[in-house]
């Protein structure tokens, strides 16, 4: 059981560093996109052209950002959840609520992967482009989406897998410390790590 939960502990955390990396690559898609739109409206306000696929590089670069940030945002707790009820409950009953909502989130990102892999396989039957001056093909956009879907799929399965063993290991703090909401003290060690790490730091200014 102890090699198990460690090959499964490892297992979770090489997907949870991918995932960093991919939400990385997402918010540098974000400031993008911001730059992208700026530059196509002064260019069609002052100089007289643009881009003619504002809407569709944009729209393409917020769907990537989205969902290459999905996995990072499951591994930091920081997707939305109603935990009123469930943080009152004795520790006991709350462990297995986190897995029963672990669970739901699994079924709902196979059903979204499924739906992903149904459109890719149309655009490709289809060889389907978009309707912007570039006439991009709809594969390359949406291949880089379904791929971020993935990867929360790939981490929510990885990270029921971990849950699931240490239920059986019979130790629910550790599996209440990884599902449970994030708190203010949470938030704030987070940053007193981070200014602690910042490589320029001036001394005197860390707490």
């Amino acid at each position: 059981m102890l090699t198990a939960l460690s090959l499964a502990h490892r297992a979770r955390l090489i997907v949870e560093s991918i995932a960093r990396a991919m939400a990385l690559v997402a918010g540098w898609s974000f400031l993008a996109t911001a730059v992208f739109i700026s530059v196509d409206v002064v260019c069609r306000a002052f100089l007289g052209f643009s881009s003619g696929a504002t809407t569709e590089i944009s729209g393409y670069l917020m769907a990537f950002g989205l969902s290459w940030s999905l996995a990072h945002a499951l591994a930091e707790r920081a997707h939305i959840r109603i935990d009123l009820l469930v943080m009152k409950m004795p520790l006991g009953l709350r462990v297995w609520m986190h897995l029963a909502a672990l669970l739901l989130l699994l079924a709902l990102v196979a059903i979204l992967c499924w739906s992903a892999v149904n459109v890719l396989e149309e655009t490709l039957l289809w060889n389907a482009r978009d309707i912007s001056a570039l006439r991009i093909p709809l594969i390359w956009p949406q291949g880089i989406w379904a791929f971020g879907l993935g990867a929360l799929a790939v981490f929510a399965a990885a990270l029921t897998l971990e849950i699931v063993l240490l239920l059986a290991a019979r130790r629910p703090d550790d599996i209440d410390a990884m599902m449970r909401p994030r708190s203010a003290d949470d938030d704030t060690e987070e940053t007193i790590l981070a200014l602690n790490e910042a490589p320029h730091a001036d001394p005197e200014d860390r707490p």
